[in-house]
């Protein structure tokens, strides 16, 4: 049978041999050679049989190995990752042992592991380490953050629906000047191309997948860089006010809201530091521009902006906004007072009291 017949390499080594045994057999006979030449040639060829049988292992262990590799590869090219990943280093099974244990695979300690062998991964959480996660477990995390996503476009789209209700139902009338264009009111609005309806969920072993889920990582990513600068900023803005240096204090305040211009926090302490510093000019950000306005008037920008926030973005509810509402409409009351506006003011005031949920 083809299946049992010998390579040409086995074959030529099998007639080699045949060759060196006639050949001493025919010296012995004609007394050509001793017993020790006879000892030496046998020696020769166990050691060319040794050689020609660890040959034949290596080729079945790199055979076995590009085979391993090429499953390997498939599993990555469908799933991302080969075998369990790790949601913090983001490493593959294969990618860990190759940083452990080097790249030949044949070294590698058998038995699977559930946790990260990484060393920076491996110390945290207690000593717990960091669970991994199967190819089910790693799909159903993008499609769980594709889903957070979905949800944040859809409340940005209420959003925008319950502000422009309102544009078309009401006079439209603010103090101060400042956009009332929604698109671009604020970092939490992008451009259309973000505002468009998202695709059904890709399939994990596609490109749009991939980057779907990079695109995913990017947002939250710079959504945090810029969240963790301002509040850095507010900080030190807080920092200025408690010394009473409240120009320093309104400039903090100011750099802060260009990266979270959503900032509820940051527009209520400017308004308060606004206040503080009397009736004097102050440099802010408006359309792209940095113009000089009153201090009292911006006052009572930054607290119309914060109810605004607080009603068109968050439906006047949840963690907050209450406390923000409160501040806002009692900081725009006092601006009003300081501006002469009595009757604004007195508005305020009784607004606060009867629309404002009572704090616990």
């Amino acid at each position: 049978m083809t299946g049992n017949r010998p390579n040409d390499e086995d074959l030529e080594d099998f007639v080699d041999q045949v060759d060196d045994i006639e050949k001493t057999i025919k010296a012995l006979m004609e007394g050509k050679i001793d017993m020790a030449e006879v000892d030496r040639k046998e020696a020769q060829m166990a050691a060319k049989k040794k050689r020609a049988e660890e040959r034949k292992v290596q080729q079945k262990l790199d055979m076995e190995r590009k085979q391993r590799h090429a499953r390997r590869e498939t599993e990555r090219k469908k799933w991302g990752f080969v075998g369990k990943w790790c949601p913090r280093c983001r490493k593959d099974e294969v990618q860990l042992m190759e940083e452990v244990h080097g790249k030949d695979d044949t070294k590698w300690p058998e038995g699977q592991f559930d946790r990260c062998i990484a060393p920076a991964c491996r110390t945290i959480n207690d000593g717990e380490g960091v669970a991994l996660l199967a190819n089910e477990d790693r799909r159903k995390q993008l499609e769980a953050k594709v889903e957070v996503l979905k949800k944040d476009r859809l409340e940005k789209a209420m959003a925008k629906d319950r502000w422009q209700r309102w544009k078309s139902t009401q006079s439209y009338k603010r103090a101060g000047a400042w956009d009332d264009d929604y698109m671009r009111w604020d970092k939490w609005v992008g451009s259309d191309d973000e505002e468009d309806e998202l695709p059904a969920v890709p399939p994990p072993e596609t490109a749009e997948f991939a980057a779907m889920e990079q695109d995913i990582n990017q947002r939250a990513a710079d959504k945090e860089k810029r969240r963790t600068e301002s509040n850095r900023l507010k900080a030190k803005g807080n920092e200025e006010m408690s010394e009473g240096n409240f120009s320093k204090a309104f400039k903090y305040y100011t750099k802060g809201l260009e990266d979270d211009r959503g900032n509820r926090a940051l527009l209520t302490n400017r308004a308060l530091c606004a206040i503080k510093l009397g009736l004097k000019k102050v440099t802010v950000t408006k359309l792209g521009e940095d113009v000089q306005v009153d201090s009292w008037d911006q006052a009572v920008e930054d607290c119309t902006r914060c109810l605004d926030i607080c009603e068109f973005l968050h439906d006047n509810k949840g963690a907050g906004v209450p406390d923000s509402r409160i501040k806002s409409y009692m900081r725009r009351a006092e601006a009003h007072s300081l501006l002469g506006n009595l009757e604004a003011a007195l508005t305020d005031v009784k607004d606060c009291l009867e629309k404002v949920e009572k704090l616990p």
